[in-house]
């Protein structure tokens, strides 16, 4: 018999991986999906964009009922007018107790007044004094000449006596005011007329205009022939002028396609 010796045994461990295949690149689908995005949208927006013709159209203006439009401005005065002051007038009562008779001259003056002419006052008799009246204004103009009865009580000397046994009035003192002039009427009338045009949005012949004026108030009216006009519904209207009795239009529109009939 062999003995044999026993010898250390080494283990091994062997390990099998399948080997992954290397992954496509998104980039050949991410260029076809945007080549297809662009050529759907240029099919979209090209057949959208049809061939556009422009032309200038001639038809017969067709008349409609008139109508009138009416339009009031109040006219704004800017114009001042200055009223000067006025003289207050009066009469004065002159007594006379003297036994000779008193001669009173034109612009003789007391307290703030004038005589307006002269006076002739007689003498005083037994039947009583001698007794002349005569037209007077205050010196000053204004409300201030305008004096209380009585107001005026004097004596000259030792036998004439003037005073006013009535008020005197008329004394005004200056003021101004506005005024309407030319150019505040033409200012109205022009409102009125921009007011008209925004009323009578439409075809029309040229209006027949009417206008008023009654105190600080413009009234305007236009009476317009209105016109309209028959085209195909196809058509787009840009522009429209009136020469006459027709209307030339300028339109644009999408051609019809012409059918080409193949045997």
């Amino acid at each position: 018999m062999f003995e044999v010796d026993d010898e250390p045994i080494e283990t091994l461990h062997i390990y099998v991986e399948r080997e992954q295949p290397p992954r496509p690149s998104l980039l050949p689908l991410v260029l076809s999906v945007l080549a297809l995005l662009l050529i759907v949208a240029t099919s979209v927006l090209g057949s959208s964009q049809q061939p556009v013709t422009r032309a200038v159209i001639r038809v017969p203006a067709v008349l409609l009922p008139m109508k009138t439009f009416t339009a009031q401005v109040a006219i704004v005065p800017t114009g001042i007018k200055t009223y000067p002051a006025t003289t207050a007038h009066g009469i004065l009562t002159i007594t006379n107790g003297s036994i000779i008779g008193q001669s009173i001259p034109a612009g003789f003056i007391i307290q703030g007044v004038a005589t307006d002419s002269a006076v002739y006052v007689p003498a005083g008799n037994a039947n009583g004094y001698g007794y002349a009246t005569v037209s007077a204004h205050s010196l000053s103009s204004g409300k201030g000449g305008n004096l209380a009865t009585l107001a005026i009580n004097q004596v000259i000397g030792s036998s004439t006596y003037i005073r006013n046994l009535s008020a005197f009035s008329g004394g005004r003192d200056s003021y101004s005011v506005k005024v309407i002039t030319a150019q505040d009427r033409s200012v109205a009338a022009a409102n009125a007329r921009n007011r008209l045009l925004s009323m009578s949005i439409g075809l029309h012949y040229p209006c027949k205009e009417t206008l008023s004026v009654n105190k600080a108030v413009v009234t305007m009216s236009w009476r317009c022939q209105m016109l309209t006009y028959h085209i195909a519904a196809f058509y787009h209207v840009t522009g429209v002028r009136l020469i006459g009795k027709n209307l030339i239009i300028s339109v644009w529109f999408v051609p019809r396609p012409v059918r080409i009939w193949v045997k």
